[in-house]
C-alpha cells in the first residue's frame, strides 16, 4: 500500500505529514463512520474533532483516510463488555503482516513495512480493521 500524503507518527496514535502537520486520532478526534463503496473498492474512514477541552486548538473539523483500490477488508467485531462510548477512540494505528490476518490486538512497530502488509487500526472497546490497498491518503477538512 502507498501512502500518498502522511505517515504513522512514531506512537503509533497519530498522522503526520509534511511541513510539520499532525493529528492525534487518540486524543484529539473521534471516529464517525466507515464507508465501503464496494463498486468502486474505495473504503473512506471519517473522524470528526473532539468536543474535548484539550482539543480546541485543532485546526481541522474533521478527517478522512480515503483508500483506493481495495484487496483487503476486515473488521472485527467489538467486545460487548466495554462501552460502544470506546469505539471511538482509536488505540493504535501500525502496519500488520497478512500472516497475522486474524490478529487485531497485537501492535506491530514498523516503519518500513512491505507493501503487502496491512494497514490496522484498532480502537478501544477492541473493534478494529485492517485494510490493504493499492494506495490511501489523508483529506483534511478545517
Amino acid at each position: 500500500m502507498k501512502f500518498l500524503n502522511f505517515s504513522i507518527d512514531s506512537q503509533h496514535t497519530g498522522l503526520t505529514w509534511a511541513d510539520g502537520g499532525y493529528a492525534d486520532l487518540h486524543n484529539d478526534f473521534d471516529f464517525l463512520k466507515l464507508q465501503y463503496l464496494q463498486a468502486t473498492a474505495v473504503i473512506k474512514l471519517t473522524w470528526r474533532k473532539s468536543a474535548e477541552k484539550w482539543a480546541q486548538d485543532v485546526p481541522w473539523q474533521s478527517l478522512h483516510l480515503i483508500f483506493e483500490g481495495v484487496s483487503y477488508f476486515r473488521v472485527k467485531e467489538r467486545n460487548p463488555e466495554v462501552p460502544i462510548s470506546e469505539g471511538a477512540t482509536l488505540q493504535h494505528i501500525c502496519f500488520a503482516p497478512i500472516e497475522v490476518r486474524e490478529e487485531f490486538e497485537n501492535i506491530y512497530f514498523t516503519h518500513s513495512a512491505e507493501s503487502n502488509y496491512d494497514l490496522l487500526l484498532y480502537f478501544q472497546n477492541e473493534w478494529g480493521i485492517k485494510v490493504d490497498a493499492a494506495t490511501v491518503r489523508l483529506q483534511l477538512e478545517s
